[in-house]
Order: structure tokens, then sequence, then C-alpha cells
């Protein structure tokens, strides 16, 4: 296992490029968090039940599955990956405004099959970019990358409950709110069109070319029958079970069940990803030094632990920080299992790497939503979080199982 370089020796336009793909990463999040964490005043005026909630991200995740199944080969194909990440802020930016104005649930469901689709756009194109301009800082591209995700996801809680509380002095509906927050998608929209028009400018990074079917499909089958690569796969579509239900029924379980205030569930929501984003550089950085499985497993075991103890958590205060424990350990494995999974692959069908561990984190996720609804309307909110805990301790059992030392390739 290589050891990651210095994050200084990039040029000064190489960090520009990683934090411009970073930011646009973090805004597809934040605007995916922004919805959910709506969800209790989505349910209050639409009068939905729990097992409609699940149906919501049943919907949502098929939306990013089907998605999944052609993008990534399409970024593989044809090479222009800077081009699918700005159709997937184009993408963004249509269906959140379309939520926004709906007056129908069915509506609401369809525009959040889109917005899957575009975070399924961005991954197989964002990844695979940074990972093949700078190789060598792999741990640390990646990390960034997922950074700014976290911070997507920890602020858009915040400042969504709170328009919708009130705290900002002016109290705005949830569909004022969510037409609001389209703007961060509209300004970084026009820089990723700036970005387009003028890559590889200094002509250090060679744009990068598609490949022939026959060569994509001979690429594939080898990589399926890689025991790591679907490995991982699997270890990812188990995390991403217990990783989207928190994000699903934590602000229900604060708002419903401990009787708190959407602006409260928003501050729940930021201190899960809170956790994550002070985790994932360190995360990346210390599992090129002492490998990805040791990381993996480690994180693994210590959220199933955490999950199942928020369920004993009274205190508000204590909810809190434990929420944020959890996010520290689930979130810090985002950047490890993407930067292993780029590891194994071949430079020229990361994007496939891609769609393969989003694919099935996708497919997990279908099921997954409806399943813990139904759990949720026969045995309460808190046993969805035993759930979780299972799905977390079936992928350490996964992770256990695949090689202690992987070679790195590229």
């Amino acid at each position: 296992m290589s050891i990651a370089q210095p994050a200084a020796r990039l040029s000064l336009h190489d960090q520009a490029t990683v934090f411009l793909v970073g930011v646009g990463h973090g805004v597809t999040h934040w605007l995916k968090m922004a919805v959910f964490i709506l969800l209790p005043a989505v349910r209050e005026d639409f009068g939905l039940s729990y097992a409609d909630i699940g149906l919501f991200g049943t919907v949502y995740y098929v939306g990013g599955a089907l998605t999944n199944a052609t993008c990534g080969p399409l970024a593989d194909l044809t090479g222009r990956r800077e081009l699918f990440q700005v159709l997937a802020i184009v993408v963004l930016i249509v269906a959140v405004a379309g939520i926004g104005v709906t007056e129908t649930y069915w509506v609401f469901c369809a525009m959040a099959v889109l917005i899957a689709a575009s975070n399924s756009l961005w991954h197989p194109a964002a990844i695979p970019y940074l990972a093949n301009r700078y190789d060598r800082h792999r741990g640390y591209v990646l990390s960034i990358h997922s950074l700014f995700s976290n911070i997507g996801d920890s602020v858009a809680p915040a400042i969504v409950g709170a328009m919708v509380s009130g705290w900002f002095l002016i109290e705005f509906t949830w569909r004022e709110t969510v037409l609001l927050n389209t703007l961060p998608a509209v300004l970084i929209l026009s820089l990723l069109f700036i970005f387009l028009l003028r890559r590889n400018g200094n002509g250090a990074h060679p744009p990068e070319t598609g490949m022939s079917l026959r060569r994509y499909m001979e690429g594939l089958r080898s990589q399926l029958r890689s025991r790591v690569v679907v490995g991982l796969a699997v270890v990812a579509g188990l995390r991403s079970t217990a990783q989207g239900g928190l994000r699903l029924f934590l602000p229900l379980y604060l708002t419903d069940a401990m009787g708190l205030p959407i602006a409260v569930a928003g501050v729940g929501l930021m201190a899960l990803n809170i956790g994550g984003m002070v985790a994932a550089v360190p995360a990346g950085v210390i599992s090129d030094r002492y490998g990805r499985r040791p990381i993996t497993m480690l994180a693994l075991g210590l959220s199933s632990v955490l999950i199942v103890g928020l369920t004993v958590l009274e205190n508000e205060l204590a909810l809190v920080i434990g929420i944020s424990l959890v996010g520290f350990s689930i979130l810090a494995l985002r950047p490890v299992l993407i930067s292993w999974m780029m590891d194994v692959m071949p430079s020229e069908m990361r994007g496939t790497g891609t769609y393969l561990m989003h694919a099935t984190q996708s497919l997990f996720n279908t099921a997954a939503p409806a399943l813990a609804g139904l759990i949720a309307s026969v045995y309460g909110l808190a046993a969805v979080f035993y759930f979780f805990a299972a799905m977390l301790l079936l992928a350490n059992v996964v992770a256990f199982l695949l090689p202690k030392e992987t070679p790195r390739i590229g």
C-alpha cells in the first residue's frame, strides 16, 4: 500500500480544480439533505404514514439504481467526465425546483427520482476524474471530495430546519425553503460551465479518452469476477443502508418519538454529518498508510454499537453527542471504501468501479427504506435502529473475509 503524497505538492490550479469538484459534490448533498429534513413537514402536508415515507425512500433509491446502470458505463465509454458533472447539477436544479412547486405527492416522488439521478450522474464522473488526474494524491483528493459532501450534509439540515422554524426571523413554508436552497446549485453550475470550457487549460492533464464497447465489456466481466470488487460493493451497500436509513428516519425519531421541533431535528442531522466531516480527510490518509481493511472493520464495528446506543439516550445533549459519534464512524468510511475500490480498478474502468459501488448501494437502499418503514409502523421508530446496526454487523463480516492487503493499481 502506497503512502499518500503531501497535498502541498499540488499546484494552485490543481488545488482549485479539486476544491471546485468538491464544492459541486457538496451542493448535490446539500439539496438532497434539504429534502430529507423537510420530510416531517411534507408528511404533515400530504397526510403521509411512516410506510409512505419508506416508499418515498424506496422510490428515491430506485431512481439512483436505474441511473447508475447507465451513467457509470457511459462515463467510461465517452471519457466526458466534466460534461457529466455539469449535467448532474442541471438535473438537480430542475428536480428540486419541481419539488418546490408541486401540490401532488406523486410528482414529489417523481422529482425525488431525478434528485437521485443527479447524484448518480455526479459520482461516476467526478470520482474517477479526481482519481485519474491526481493518482499520487488519491487519498487526499477523494477525502476532499467526501469532505464537501459531509459539509453539505451537515450545514443543510441546520439551515433548512431553521428556515421552516422561523429561526431567521422569517418563517418559510417548506416549498419556499426548497426553492431558496436551489441558489447554491445555480451558482456552482455557472462555475462548472467555466471549468468545463477551460478544462485542462494549463496542459498539465490531457483530456481523457473513451473506450470501445467491446473493450469495456471485457473489462467489466474481468472486474465482476474479482472477489475484492464484488465484496467491496456489498460492504458499501450494507453501510449505505444504515447511513441512508438514519438520514431518513432520524428526523422522524427526533420529532415524533422525542417530541422535538424540526429545527432540533436539523441540528441532529447536522451533528451526524459533522462527525463525518471531521473524520473524512484523516480516515482517507490513515487508510493509505495502514490499509483500507482494518480502518473499515474498526469503523463498522464502532458504528453498529453507537447506533444501538442512540435508542437509550433521553437527554438532548447526549443525543447530539451520540449522533455525532455515529457520523464520525459511519461517514468516515466513505472515502476509505471509495479509495479501496479505486485501488483495485484499472484507471480506465474507475467510472465503472464507482458505478458498481453506487449501484449496489442503490439496490440495497431500494428495499431497505420500505422495510424500515414497515418495522417502524409495527414495532416503533426505535426498532429501525436495531435493523441498521444489524446491516453494519453484516458488512463487517464481509469486510473480514476480504484480503488483508490489496495492491494499489495505477
